[in-house]
């Protein structure tokens, strides 16, 4: 039972949110907990009427859950619901609207946290409540979807570009969240050690440019979002090419 459990990532996903969000509940009023539950409610939501009305589907929604306690985990939760609405109808619905080549290209949480941003809404990262649970959980999630190349990526041109124009240590502003869950995300970072690799090195450059040039924007959701926004390109540069058997 346990085994066929772990089998879908899914699963171990939200239970880590689960408990981050129950770690957070110790130093966070109740409001916190009504706030992501929320979050979890529209995305589900959303997700169930968009695929019963329009693609005539019943589905169990794993990924909006997961899409919900990101997008209201890291927003501040004194905007008001309908802001909160708003942004989880646009995370699911980019799932289905901004496809190339019949596939999704921006990680959906992230993509209604990139709309917060631009309206200049605060983002505070409380489901951030345990760095090293974060940390061994998504070890086991980056090794499972095969994402270290990612990551790697990502630390070795964050660490070395920051290190150059902050002069300051890195791993002190470093969202571990981001790191192990968000980057990573299946669907939408692609495959391979040199695809993996660009891909976490495009998200690390341009974190740290926005560290230093554009203190207004969150740093990582930026980063994300243009490494969602270069996948068509990487997808071209990095074409696994079939065996030809002689």
């Amino acid at each position: 039972m346990f085994s066929k459990f772990l089998k879908d990532k899914k699963n171990v996903l939200i239970s880590l949110l689960c408990i981050l969000v129950a770690i957070r509940l110790y130093s966070e009023p109740e409001s916190f907990f009504f706030w992501v539950m929320e979050g979890v409610i529209l995305c589900s939501g959303f997700d169930i009427l968009i695929n019963k009305l329009f693609l005539k589907r019943t589905i169990f929604p794993k990924s909006a859950i997961i899409t919900g306690f990101i997008l209201s985990g890291i927003l501040d939760r004194g905007q008001p619901l309908v802001i909160l609405a708003a942004l989880c109808l646009v995370a699911v619905g980019s799932k289905y609207v901004l496809r190339v080549k019949g596939k999704h290209i921006f990680n959906p949480a992230n993509i209604g946290l990139f709309v917060a941003v631009a309206l200049q809404l605060p983002l505070v990262w409380t489901i951030e409540s345990n760095i090293y649970l974060i940390m061994i959980v998504g070890l086991y999630l980056a090794y499972s979807y095969k994402k270290i190349p990612h990551i790697v990526g990502f630390l070795v041109v964050f660490i070395v570009f920051f290190g150059l124009l902050e002069r300051s240590n890195p791993l002190q502003v470093l969202s571990w969240f981001f790191l192990f869950v968000m980057l990573i995300e299946p669907k939408t970072s692609g495959y391979g050690l040199w695809r993996g690799s660009a891909f976490g090195g495009i998200a690390g450059f341009v974190s740290v440019l926005a560290f230093h040039f554009l203190p207004n924007m969150d740093p990582f959701v930026s980063s994300l979002f243009v490494a969602n926004l270069c996948n068509p390109v990487l997808d071209r540069f990095f074409i696994v090419k079939p065996k030809v058997i002689l």
